[in-house]
């Protein structure tokens, strides 16, 4: 069952620091998310949100960009940053019969507004990667932007199936449990900077299917 957790255990940690643009002052929060799955668990998911700390707003402060980290296990489906919140929808992915762990750690900066650098550039070169299983693909891309938000869509049942932020620089790998099916797919990606701006959205096609008894990718 996914529920929505507003204050969470986790580290704070709050420093000053300056940056590059104007040395303007800022401060840098973090939070830890961490979760954990017992042995006959189903994967589960979890939301989150961090609040613009009371008191910001009055001094004319907001959410100027935000770093993410993961170890272990976890997995992020979505997130959303403002100048005033953030939020994440995190999700552990396993095997009935096997443990789970994971953390993320959030740093977010805010201070007062500054000019922000020019939205990242719309992905390129979208392939499947050519040494990655059929039926569990990792998909890769060309960018200069770390972060990319990732959606699979089945276009022979019309629904989406998968969606990930990766937080790896140009690939992402399916990583559910199971297999998927030998359908036809759609699946697009878009690509943002520490800002949480992103870019527009770069598609491609491809499809799953048994050649001379061998299960392949083809691409379209």
């Amino acid at each position: 069952m996914r529920k929505v957790t507003f204050v969470v255990c986790g580290l704070f940690i709050l420093f000053a620091g300056l940056t590059a643009q104007g040395m303007t002052a800022t401060e840098t929060m973090t939070k830890v998310f961490d979760h954990q799955l017992l042995v006959n668990s189903q994967p589960q998911s979890w939301e989150h949100r961090i609040d613009l700390p009371d008191g910001c707003a009055h001094e004319g402060h907001i959410f100027l960009v935000r770093r993410l980290k993961i170890e272990g296990r976890l997995v992020i489906e979505a997130e959303e940053f403002t100048p005033t919140y953030y939020y994440v929808k995190v999700r552990l992915p396993k095997h009935f019969e096997e443990p789970a762990r994971g953390i993320l750690t959030v740093e977010i900066d805010k201070g007062a507004p500054m000019a922000l650098p020019a939205v990242p550039e719309a992905p390129t070169e979208l392939k499947i990667h050519p040494v990655s299983a059929a039926r569990k693909p990792a998909f890769v891309w060309k960018t200069t932007a770390r972060y990319g938000m990732i959606t699979l869509y089945d276009l022979d049942e019309n629904k989406t199936v998968w969606e990930r932020v990766s937080v790896r620089q140009g690939v992402a790998a399916y990583d559910e449990p199971g297999y998927l099916p030998l359908h036809r797919y759609l699946w697009a990606v878009k690509v943002s900077d520490q800002t949480g701006r992103w870019s527009k959205e770069t598609r491609a096609a491809f499809r799953i299917a048994e050649q001379n008894g061998v299960v392949v990718v083809i691409e379209e």
